[in-house]
């Protein structure tokens, strides 16, 4: 079983506090562009959020699971956290709410590629990671912060059994969609759009 969490905690502080989950692409938010891929290769999709409040104002989209942020203010390091809790399948992958060119070819490439491994993260040349387009094992990321209470991805990525796989092979996989893109301001909102 592979789970796939949606982290949309967020505060959008670059965006005037506005949900980057609600940015619209050809008439669909990322919300719903994400989970109609995320259904073709996963099973369960969870949209972390970082508290209750936020679950209640969520738009209600079928086949999802809504969860809280276990470790509040943590950034994507508790929603990775959070997941990694309620997750039912043995690996998970996992994106940011404002990252709207998933692939299912991509996922599925990182879910091959994550075997023997704890995780599957996508590196680029000057040793970047995209930890926020990546697959983990879940219990070893609940080892991970059962040890630990750090909120940089970099030292759970360090940490774990890590396959670190080029962005260009990923590119090369999908050379017509920038699946690490995402959209922080309004300004590239604005571009993908034209």
């Amino acid at each position: 079983m592979i789970s796939a969490l949606i982290l949309v905690g967020g505060l959008g502080t670059r965006v005037n506090g506005y949900p980057k989950y609600l940015f619209t692409y050809e008439n669909k938010t990322f919300l719903e562009r994400q989970t109609e891929e995320l259904r073709s290769c996963s099973d369960e999709i969870l949209i972390v959020c970082r508290d209750e409040d936020q679950v209640a104002v969520l738009p209600v989209l079928n086949q999802v699971r809504y969860i809280q942020d276990l470790r509040k203010g943590q950034g994507p390091a508790g929603g990775i956290h959070s997941g990694a809790w309620h997750a039912g399948g043995e690996y998970f992958f996992v994106t940011a709410c404002d990252m709207p060119f998933l692939s299912c070819i991509v996922i599925r490439h990182l879910i091959n590629a994550v075997k023997g491994f704890d995780a599957a993260v996508p590196v680029w040349e000057d040793g970047r990671y995209e930890p926020l387009c990546a697959v983990y094992r879940r219990d070893a990321v609940r080892e991970f912060y059962e040890k630990n209470d750090e909120r940089r991805l970099s030292s759970l990525i360090q940490d774990l059994h890590t396959r670190y796989i080029p962005v260009q092979e990923i590119q090369a996989l999908v050379p017509d969609k920038d699946v690490f893109c995402n959209i922080n301001d309004l300004n590239l909102l604005s571009k993908i759009k034209n």
